[in-house]
């Protein structure tokens, strides 16, 4: 294996062999290199391979790994554990959760099957929502769970009050609806690993001998959950590689604790610690931007990030009106990297909230320049995907009652609601599964539903049978054919359902891939797969799209023009992040996210007036703006950004709602900035623009570049009329295309 790609860092992390190792690692200093040629070195050193386990958090990450060692070490690859904790557990459990009283075809529960579970406890336990919604359960079971605390774990830290004490017969309830279900939330996938290396001590005595080097890649963003499992693993024999960043830990609100990162020496006294500090992604100017603002940060490592590449363009800025000025600003500067031959899939606009995408799409829209959000809609979470699913997984899963419900009339084959509860309670006073019930029909079920039900269950029965015989592919085309799911979107001229079914069309073709790809391909392995697959494992190459995403989004991607809007103080930093210093620093560790996915090209932008959530607000800068130094920025620029936020003004000196917001003033022509300032404006004009309109004898010709006061810079696309009459009709980046009277139209020739 040739180690000579290696800086001198990262052939350190390599050579590294026995005893704990942190290799902290910069944005874009080649982690992914120096762990893969790390795995492969030690195959070299007689390591055996299915003595090495790596942990990633994305599938896409565990994929790329397993390439990249592929490519170094051949097909001894296929003999490494390299996947998610998830998806490791799984396999765990697979082998061994009988031992702690579930059967080994559990199935995973979903954000979606979670929700339906505790909507119907909700119903059961008569909760209104409006005291306590199922996403705010979701979020307290969840957060229990990743910090290992049962229902009676977690009450006992409460008040005890009475709404805890909701909250906890909630808990205790939803874990054993999952159990008598035979199913595992997200959340128990590593849980009952540890409930099972903890109750059967031969099973984790079996997985420290057989993986004696343990990776885990983004060790950063790792919960309690995550990190007992590790330091269990490798408890004895003391191999533990982490890999990660510090600077980009920005998931403490869903439970990634920076503290294991940051104090692995003191759970490793002996630990080596290696730092990769040479960037391979960006220029050195965006670099120095980066370093600038993160030492601000008490809670870290010190390194700084330096490349030997080019010392690259100057940061862009821009101070904007309100939020369409801002967007329309974005556009422009879109427009330019086109004309500079920056392909579209190599631009990306960052912002803080999702809500603040929605002026930016329409602006882009205007503007002509094509675009998608990312973290929409996942294909697999669409309603028709769902109802598919839920059948495979009931097939394999008789007991999955969630599954069972969402299938039994879908499509509608006249099994009311009313028969479902007949059923349901059916179930509950047998003490058997919703299933079960289903074969043994109660008396008092009508003769009509009785036979709907009958023919349900034949139907599942036959489905059964044929799922023995057939390969995976053929049996899920002829589960949509039997099923009814693809007929009820046929013969229709409704776009709505069929594009339903071409997703469900869709759908058969990734089950037909997969089959392709996949050795020994399953239902069981195809529905684990599918319940492991994150929202980032689902970005698409599309080289036709610019990207619109959030700042988390964002991680762990990379882009030649970053594009960071809405720098304003309460955005970012958020409001409820200023109230504590520990979310503050998280909050400029997610500016320094966004800034390091850049490459080439970096541009800021803020507003002083903003409208989002129906509320007008204005802003001061945010105060990171202030942390990077002035000869960053390009000179167009660096007069706007001492101009509007040198000295950052505490909260109290916010402008009031009731005074009208300055100017903007970023320097690019013609949006809002001071005429007299701008190059070619016709002299004779400049004076009068503000406030006067343009004289009747001002001529305006086919192509010509114009100002208007309100609406920036445009192109002049056709002309009408004589004298009084002339009327202009003009073409804007921001507002697209509108006619003016000369006459009185406050509009000047830019030359």
């Amino acid at each position: 294996m040739n180690l000579h790609n290696l800086n001198d860092r990262q052939l350190e992390a390599v050579l590294h062999k026995e005893g704990p190792l942190l290799i902290i690692a910069g944005a874009g200093s080649g982690k992914t290199r120096a762990m893969t040629h790390r795995i492969a070195h030690l195959i070299d050193e007689g390591v055996r391979p299915w003595n090495i386990l790596a942990l990633t958090f994305t599938n896409k990450a565990a994929r790329e790994m397993a390439s990249r060692v592929g490519t170094l070490i051949g097909e001894k690859t296929e003999d490494i554990w390299i996947g998610t904790f998830h998806s490791v557990c799984v396999r765990i459990l697979r082998r061994d959760i009988e031992k702690i009283g579930y059967q080994r075809s559990f199935t995973i529960y979903d954000t979606d099957d979670q929700q339906r579970v505790l909507k119907e406890l909700f119903k059961r336990f008569e909760i209104d929502d409006k005291e306590l919604s199922l996403k705010e359960m979701s979020a307290i079971i969840g957060d229990a769970k990743n910090k290992l605390m049962n229902a009676d774990d977690w009450f006992a830290q409460t008040r005890r009050d009475r709404r805890s004490q909701t909250i906890h017969d909630l808990f205790t309830a939803y874990d054993a609806r999952l159990k008598a279900a035979n199913a595992l939330d997200f959340d128990d996938l590593i849980n009952k690993t540890l409930e099972l290396f903890l109750d059967h001590p031969p099973v984790l005595d079996y997985y420290r001998q057989r993986f004696l080097h343990v990776h885990v890649d983004e060790y950063q963003d790792t919960n309690m959950a995550q990190y007992t499992f590790v330091k269990l693993l490798t408890e004895k024999n003391r191999n533990l590689c982490v890999v990660g960043d510090d600077d980009q830990s920005i998931y403490g609100w869903r439970g990634a604790d920076i503290r294991n990162i940051l104090e692995f020496k003191k759970d490793f006294p002996d630990a080596k610690v290696v730092k990769l500090e040479q960037n391979y992604r960006s220029t050195q100017l965006i670099l120095d931007a980066a370093n600038a603002l993160i030492k601000n940060n008490e809670g870290r490592m010190d390194k700084s990030l330096w490349t030997e590449g080019k010392k690259g363009d100057k940061i862009r800025f821009a101070a904007a009106g309100d939020e369409r000025e801002e967007a329309a600003w974005i556009a422009e500067h879109v427009r330019r990297l086109r004309s500079r031959k920056v392909p579209l899939s190599e631009i990306a606009v960052l912002y803080r909230m999702n809500a603040q995408s929605r002026v930016l799409e329409e602006m882009l829209m205007r503007a002509g320049i094509p675009y998608r959000v990312y973290g929409g809609t996942r294909f697999y979470d669409r309603r028709e995907i769902k109802d598919a699913l839920a059948y495979l997984r009931c097939l394999i899963n008789p007991d999955d009652d969630i599954a069972l419900k969402r299938i039994i009339n879908v499509p509608k084959r006249a099994i009311g609601d009313a028969t479902v509860q007949v059923l349901e309670d059916h179930a509950n006073e047998r003490n058997m599964t919703m299933y079960g019930a289903l074969r043994d029909l109660p008396d008092s079920l009508g003769s009509r539903p009785r036979k709907c039900v009958e023919s349900f269950v034949d139907l599942m029965d036959t489905l059964k049978a044929k799922q023995q015989e057939m390969p995976l592919g053929d049996f899920v085309k002829l589960l949509l054919d039997e099923t009814g799911l693809l007929a009820q979107y046929e013969n229709t001229t409704d776009d709505e359902l069929i594009s339903k079914r071409d997703n469900l069309l869709e759908f058969l073709g990734a089950v037909y891939e997969y089959e392709k790809l996949t050795e020994d391909a399953t239902l069981e392995s195809y529905l684990e797969n599918v319940a492991l697959v994150t929202d980032l494992d689902m970005q698409e190459d599309a080289p036709q799209f610019i990207t619109l995403m959030t700042l988390h989004s964002a991680k762990g991607l990379e882009y030649r023009a970053v594009f960071i809007a809405g720098l304003e103080d309460g955005l970012l930093p958020s409001s409820r992040a200023k109230q504590e210093d520990n979310r503050l620093e998280e909050e400029r560790r997610l500016f320094y996210v966004g800034i390091t996915r850049a490459k080439e090209f970096l541009y800021l932008s803020r507003t002083r007036q903003r409208a989002i959530f129906n509320q007008a607000s204005f802003n001061q800068p945010s105060p990171f703006l202030a942390e990077i130094p002035r000869e960053l920025i390009s000179d167009e620029y660096g007069k706007t950004m001492r101009e509007h936020f040198g000295e950052y003004k505490p909260p109290k000196e916010r402008v009031r709602a009731s005074q009208r917001p300055p100017k903007m003033s970023f320097g690019i022509p013609g949006m809002g900035q001071d005429p007299g300032q701008i190059p070619g404006v016709q002299k004779g004009f400049v004076s009068s623009i503000a406030d006067s309109a343009a004289p009747v004898s001002q001529i305006f010709t086919e192509g010509d570049q114009v100002l208007h006061k309100k609406f920036g810079v445009g192109k002049v696309v056709g002309t009408s009329g004589k004298g009084a009459e002339a009327r202009v009709t003009i073409i804007f980046t921001a507002y697209g295309e509108k006619e003016f009277s000369v006459a009185i139209a406050p509009i000047v020739k830019v030359n």
